[in-house]
């Protein structure tokens, strides 16, 4: 008796004999790239980097000025896009591996890291697009000096030019339900960052892997079974972001309390 046959392919112009064998070869698709997903998730798996310094990062993000975050959040993230490449430029390049990531080297500077890893395909492209805008304003921190239009620059950042990942993270079970909704726009930063950064962070050391694999990043990353480095830096995130609401509850209080 034959298996039962996929809506589409029961729907093609072909033989009863030509359906049946592209089910059977889809189905065996299906199976070995299980397999290969199964596998890379093993590997991933016994090799866990360690999540302290993204802990220490994450107390900073939560409690330090607003426009001391870009600059921050922009160092980290410059560490991490470094650890990548010297990860996955073989060292027996011309001149040397250090000679592109330091210096004056084309790999040097933070905004050629995005665009390189962006180019290769090296992580999210929404991550790296929201990294960028990141930079670009801690660059006109660095370079003005006039803190009336950099307050206005992270204000339409955060209300116009950022993705509000905030509103799809309260699930009513680790995070209250819609707990966005009673954040200030700068709480709602601190909350972006954190996620942001923590998936940074998780993607630099599991995305390439992946590829090279020839596997799809995001369905082996973010599936039911992702690799066990996902879950730890889920609860270094939640963790912050719970601080976060409690803080912003408890400026509410004082400021209800002093009214």
């Amino acid at each position: 008796m034959n298996e039962p046959l996929d809506p589409d392919i029961a729907e093609m112009k072909l033989s009863d004999v030509e359906k049946n064998g592209m089910q059977v070869y889809r189905n065996y698709t299906i199976a070995f790239e299980a397999r290969r997903i199964k596998e890379i998730v093993s590997t991933l798996d016994s090799s866990i980097p360690p999540t302290d310094d993204l802990e220490k990062l994450l107390s900073l993000i939560i409690n330090e000025q607003p426009l001391s975050l870009t600059v921050i959040a922009c160092a980290f993230a410059d560490d991490q896009l470094k650890d990548l490449f010297k990860r996955e430029i073989p060292s027996t390049v011309p001149g040397g591996r250090n000679e592109l990531l330091n210096g004056f080297g084309p790999l040097s500077r933070l905004s050629q890291r995005i665009q390189i890893a962006y180019a290769f395909g090296w992580l999210s492209p929404d991550l790296l697009i929201e990294l960028d805008l990141l930079r670009r304003i801690r660059n006109d921190i660095s370079h003005k000096w006039d803190l009336t239009v950099l307050q206005l620059k992270l204000s339409e950042l955060i209300s116009q030019r950022q993705h509000p990942l905030e509103e799809y993270l309260g699930d009513g079970v680790k995070l209250p339900k819609d707990f966005y909704l009673s954040l200030q726009p700068i709480e709602k930063f601190r909350v972006r960052l954190i996620w942001l950064l923590g998936r940074l962070q998780y993607e630099c050391h599991t995305f390439v892997p992946v590829l090279k694999k020839r596997l799809e990043p995001v369905k082996v990353l973010y599936s039911e079974n992702p690799p066990k480095l996902l879950g730890n830096i889920a609860s270094i995130c939640v963790k912050h972001t719970l601080v976060v609401i409690t803080n912003s509850r408890a400026n509410y209080a004082i400021k209800g309390t002093s009214a």
